[in-house]
């Protein structure tokens, strides 16, 4: 996309007052706390300046020694040996942590799974659950013959760390089995089956799973596994069948497991095992896993043979009320690169489009794609094409301004092309997903310009005549902005236009297309080519009117003058490629403009719903019963006293209970004697 660089100072002022703002707020934060009125005397969230720091200071939260700065630089070091986010530096700093380089652990588990979790942190980009509450524990276990083997444990917030992100920590947690000699995990055939049976009863019994494998797959995971994947019960609803397993902790049915199996391994397991050679290739010594390549074979098989002829996931999980934008390779035109609000797995479109749509797509909408992934969110861009649509009047318009969308929004009667959708290469090489063919744009036509030795001020903004001598010098193609659609019509609706062009006339630089009553129905064919074609033109009584500049553009494709009479001298008969005919009648080379459509449809925007708290929640100010339904402070305050939990400290200069970690009475701290419930009467 275009640089901006003259937006760079704005920016550093923004991020200077921004962290001004955030010290000055923490240090009165600080001062508040060291007065001895909350349950803590510091402030408990620290402050994460960088990747590495959010990552070891999440888990720094359940091993409170690992808030070292030590471990902050080592990652830092380690970026610069193997790259930024490179699995290389999880499994590293996972190494040194388990094997107690920075700080001393109680046993030996304890440090394997501190190390464990910082890895996967890092993995996970430091701002997820997964690595706190999706990943539980790891135990040991018997082997059958008494040798001892690792168990690991998930819960339901393992979904939150990306389906690739669950074979990742099944890599690192075996990468820490390996360096410490733990055994290697041998499933009976009972267990085996028990995994299988356990993934479709979840499946079936209680919510779908993003991919659910076939028995064979399931069974084939279970066998070669070198660790357990184990988790705790998460439902009411024992498996169907293999219970009271003696090395399976439970009958219930185990979501994390089930999630860690399904949406983590077997889906992702060709992606892993790319980024598990990687590591491989970086040096760390990651044995038992060559079997992962036998199972990408059958996991291949099972999507060639069996969903070849299926229609795509995001059309098959279609639930009643969420929109769709495009049937399978219809919708979006594809679009590589990365607007200035977009980030990871968010795509832009024009704001246009966003109008087009009704505001059923908005900044923030959640899609569900048809390929290169499967989801993303939507952020706008007005430097990318916007839709083009056909009026109900017959005109035909591209559309590049929201405002002008809405206010002839009840005059468009179809959507021809619903404009692009910027998609990052980042995030189609991220999920392991194949290129797809793009359109020819202005990006790609300036690199070609470049490379060629030329050079334009601004290439989304180059006069006809400017591209016409641009393409002649350096032998470049024709610009994207004087190019049209022509692989998306037919040989015999691109005859059909050929027929109604030399129909036409020129008068005063307007084509002029016949376009009367009488006419219509023979050029019928004609005029849906000149919609398919997206090229702008208006419709009258008499005529289908293309003005000067789209005039010029249409000849020029057609390697016609414009300024005399319309004949083409060529045997159309002798092809039936449309772009190839174009390519032979036009003096310079005119490149695919489409490439390939998406399809896509709204994600969830059901979840958006109020979200019902259950539990016991933690909170700043404990109002109890008497804040009312809301525990609202305003409430309790008018009944003048609450009842609740508090914990007891006591004040040896005062020789006093109080409820506060700094007596009331002297200042000084005080120390934890109890518990006790604190109301009126008490």
């Amino acid at each position: 996309m275009k640089e901006k660089s003259e937006f760079e100072p704005e920016t550093e002022k923004y991020f200077e007052s921004l962290s001004k703002e955030v010290k000055k707020n923490y240090d009165i934060a600080e001062a508040a706390r060291k007065k001895g009125l909350d349950p803590e005397d510091h402030v408990e969230v620290p402050l994460a300046l960088t990747m590495a720091a959010k990552a070891v200071r999440l888990i720094a939260t359940i091993y409170p020694q690992l808030d070292n700065e030590d471990i902050i630089n080592r990652i830092l070091e380690l970026e610069k040996e193997y790259g930024a986010l490179e699995w290389s530096v999880g499994f590293k700093i996972a190494e040194e942590i388990s094997k107690e380089k920075y700080c001393k652990f109680d046993t030996q588990l304890e440090a394997m799974d501190a190390g464990i979790r910082i890895g996967f942190a890092y993995i996970t980009i430091g701002v997820v659950s997964a690595p706190i509450e999706g990943y539980v524990e790891i135990r040991t276990g018997k082997t059958q013959i008494g040798e001892t083997y690792l168990k690991a444990f998930f819960s339901g917030p393992i979904r939150s760390a990306g389906t690739t992100a669950g074979c990742a920590v099944l890599m690192l947690i075996d990468y820490i089995r390996q360096l410490f000699g733990y055994a290697r995990y041998d499933p009976t055939e009972e267990e085996c089956k028990r995994t299988v049976t356990e993934l479709y009863d979840y499946h079936d019994r209680v919510t779908n799973l993003q991919y659910l494998p076939t028995e064979e797959e399931a069974f084939f995971l279970a066998k070669h596994l070198p660790v357990q994947v184990t988790g705790d019960p998460t439902e009411k609803k024992e498996v169907s069948n293999y219970k009271n397993l003696g090395r399976i902790d439970t009958d219930f049915i185990r979501g994390g497991f089930c999630l860690i199996m399904g949406e983590g391994m077997a889906q992702k397991a060709a992606k892993g095992l790319r980024l598990l050679k990687k590591v491989q290739k970086n040096g760390f010594k990651i044995n038992d896993w060559e079997w992962l390549d036998e199972y990408v074979e059958l996991h291949e098989k099972r999507t060639v043979g069996k969903r070849g002829d299926e229609s795509p996931v995001y059309i098959k999980d279609l639930v009643a009320g969420r929109p769709v934008f495009g049937h399978p390779g219809k919708g979006f035109r594809l679009r590589y690169g990365r607007s200035r609000v977009a980030g990871f797995s968010a795509v832009s479109v024009h704001p246009a489009t966003m109008a087009v749509t009704n505001d059923f797509m908005a900044t923030g909408t959640q899609l569900k794609v048809e390929k290169p992934t499967k989801g993303c969110v939507v952020t706008p861009c007005s430097d990318i094409d916007g839709p083009i649509v056909k009026f109900r009047e017959g005109s035909v318009k591209k559309m590049d301004s929201y405002e002008e969308v809405k206010e002839l929004y009840d005059e468009i009667e179809e959507i021809i092309y619903l404009g692009d959708m910027l998609f990052p290469l980042g995030d189609v090489i991220n999920r392991n997903a194949v290129l797809i063919c793009p359109g020819y744009v202005e990006e790609w036509w300036e690199l070609e310009l470049r490379k060629a030795g030329g050079k334009v001020g601004d290439y989304y903004k180059v006069s006809l005549e400017e591209a016409k001598k641009l393409s002649e010098k350096y032998k470049v193609p024709m610009h994207p902005s004087y190019i049209y659609y022509w692989t998306q019509i037919s040989y015999e609706q691109f005859l059909g236009f050929i027929d109604w062009l030399q129909h036409s006339r020129v008068n005063n630089g307007k084509l002029l297309f016949p376009y009367n009553p009488s006419e219509k129905e023979r050029f019928q064919v004609g005029k849906r080519a000149l919609e398919l074609l997206g090229i702008q033109h208006s419709v009258a009584i008499e005529n289908v009117i293309l003005e000067f500049e789209e005039a010029q553009a249409l000849f020029m494709n057609l390697g016609l003058s414009g300024d005399g009479e319309i004949h083409l001298d060529f045997d159309f008969k002798k092809s039936n490629d449309v772009l190839e005919v174009v390519n032979k009648l036009c003096k310079y080379e005119i490149k695919d403009k489409a490439g390939e459509f998406i399809g896509s449809r709204m994600g969830r925007p059901e979840k958006a719903k109020l979200r019902k708290l259950t539990g016991s929640p933690n909170v700043l100010f404990p109002v109890g019963s008497e804040g009312g339904r809301l525990r609202s402070v305003n409430e309790a305050a008018e009944t003048g006293s609450v009842r609740a939990d508090f914990p007891f400290y006591f004040c040896k200069k005062c020789n006093r209970e109080t409820i506060y970690k700094a007596c009331e009475g002297c200042g000084q701290a005080t120390e934890t004697i109890r518990t006790a419930t604190v109301g009126p009467g008490h």
